[in-house]
């Protein structure tokens, strides 16, 4: 019996020349790891912007305008 251990891949869906689409699957190798990780932190500070100005137009003031509103805050920082 020979032993079994994981191999570490990835899987991604590729156009295929025909039209469609196919799944491939690649090697993880550490610099597809680390630019998969970037990508990641990039997508959650966004989410987390989009999330800060969702709830700062819910608590605004309703007879002062979004652009007012911003244009203050960046004069108090």
């Amino acid at each position: 019996m020979g032993a079994f251990w994981g191999t570490r891949v990835m899987e991604i869906v590729k156009k295929h020349d025909s039209g469609g689409l196919i799944w491939k699957r690649i090697k993880l190798t550490s610099t597809r790891k680390a630019n998969a990780k970037t990508r990641l932190r990039r997508v959650w500070q966004n989410e987390a912007v989009l999330r800060a100005c969702g709830t700062s137009d819910a608590s605004s003031t309703p007879g002062v305008s979004n652009a007012e509103s911003y244009t203050s805050a960046v004069k108090n920082e």
